[in-house]
């Protein structure tokens, strides 16, 4: 089974159940606003199997974005090598699959941010 996580409407990022989720719970432990958190469970994105990052409310959706962008691809590399026993390149594919989500957020902040500056 796979989840999606959508930066935008655009920009949506399959991955396996277990990617997603290591995606997620990430995200919880670094992005602290409750308002992201709140607004994610009424909206029911786990039942619908997606993320929905442009749905959220500002600033968190600027702060989830950011990790996304910043963060992820080399945290996962971090606690998979440090969790085994898996092979090195399976952890650099799943890191290379996480750098796309990463350049699908950096796409998206860039355009938030020509849109704020107009």
């Amino acid at each position: 089974m796979s989840r999606d996580i959508s930066v935008s409407a655009e920009y949506v990022w399959p991955a396996s159940t277990g990617l997603s989720s290591w995606v997620v719970d990430h995200l919880k432990e670094r992005v602290h606003d409750e308002s992201v958190w709140s607004y994610a469970d009424r909206a029911g994105f786990e039942e619908l199997h997606n993320f929905r990052v442009y749905e959220l409310p500002e600033p968190g959706r600027h702060e989830v974005l950011r990790v996304l962008a910043e963060e992820v691809p080399a945290a996962y590399g971090a606690w998979a090598r440090e969790r085994g026993p898996r092979s090195e390149a399976h952890v650099a594919g799943e890191v290379h699959h996480l750098e796309i989500l990463a350049m699908m957020a950096v796409e998206v902040l860039r355009e938030l941010d020509q849109r704020s500056a107009e």
